[in-house]
């Protein structure tokens, strides 16, 4: 929901990027994909063996509200 309402706040003001949204989403996809990033979790982790990883919920969460959000997110992600 805030993600929704982030990229509805900054619509107008965000530029259109389809080439930048397309090559951002991509990258993600590599990064989530990739076992140094995003590793298996092992015993050493211990409690913490559920949370190993790339976490990807904010990107999910821009992903799934639109192309200002995703915009907004990389912005941040930038900031």
């Amino acid at each position: 929901m805030t993600a929704r309402k982030l990229g509805a706040l900054f619509e107008d003001i965000i530029p259109h990027t389809p080439y930048l949204i397309d090559a951002y989403g991509t990258r993600v996809s590599e990064i989530a994909s990739s076992a140094t990033a995003n590793p298996r979790a092992t015993l050493s982790d211990g409690i913490f063996a559920d949370y190993t990883g790339a976490d990807g919920t904010s990107i999910w969460a821009a992903a799934t509200s639109g192309s200002s959000a995703i915009s907004v997110h990389l912005l941040g992600c930038m900031l």
